[in-house]
């Protein structure tokens, strides 16, 4: 070794792994530092978790019956549209962080608690009006609501097949352009 002792060629690879990375060393709290890109993806894989568990609590409806309920009388065994998303929503929140999201029990309440949204992902509200008659769109008149699951499907508790049922956004071809409503990203989830 020419001019180099052994003591400052461990320091200067030590320098280096810790630079790359690599068996990054314990900062002042003790704990090991973590590598910038994997602070940058939790975000993206907690997100993921919990879109992916409250798609999972909605599936696990699938065929309960559907009951119309008012105010919070809302209940696990037969539920209405609103009632599906508050439960739906508040076991996949709580499965995947340990802190359930608790929606309001109307949907206008529902559709306030997030944000409007044009591209949806698997966990967001979609809200229809699906009376056509009283000619008013998204204007505090809807009337149905479910939980988007990806691939242009809902699951959602439908009177009209008297349970939770998996259909397509537009509940079949019979209404045009459903309201999509984040209410995971602006709750903090």
């Amino acid at each position: 070794m020419t001019g180099i002792t052994r003591a400052a060629l461990t320091a200067l690879t030590v320098t280096t792994l810790a630079l790359t990375g690599l068996g990054a060393p314990a900062h002042a709290g003790g704990q090991p530092q973590q590598n910038p890109q994997t602070i940058e993806s939790q975000p993206t894989t907690m997100a993921s978790r919990v879109r992916d568990a409250v798609v999972a609590a909605a599936k696990n409806r699938l065929g309960r019956p559907y009951k119309l309920e008012y105010g919070w009388t809302c209940r696990e065994n037969a539920m209405d549209c609103e009632c599906f998303n508050r439960n739906a929503i508040w076991h996949g929140t709580l499965n995947a962080t340990g802190r359930g999201l608790q929606l309001n029990y109307w949907l206008q309440g529902q559709i306030n608690q997030g944000r409007r949204v044009t591209n949806p992902r698997p966990g967001d509200l979609v809200f229809w009006d699906t009376d056509k008659r009283d000619g008013i769109r998204y204007g505090g008149d809807l009337d149905h609501t479910g939980i988007y699951i990806g691939n242009n499907k809902v699951i959602n508790a439908n009177a009209y097949y008297g349970r939770v049922v998996t259909q397509s956004v537009t509940l079949g071809g019979t209404q045009r352009d459903p309201l999509f409503i984040d209410v995971l990203t602006p709750n903090g989830y």
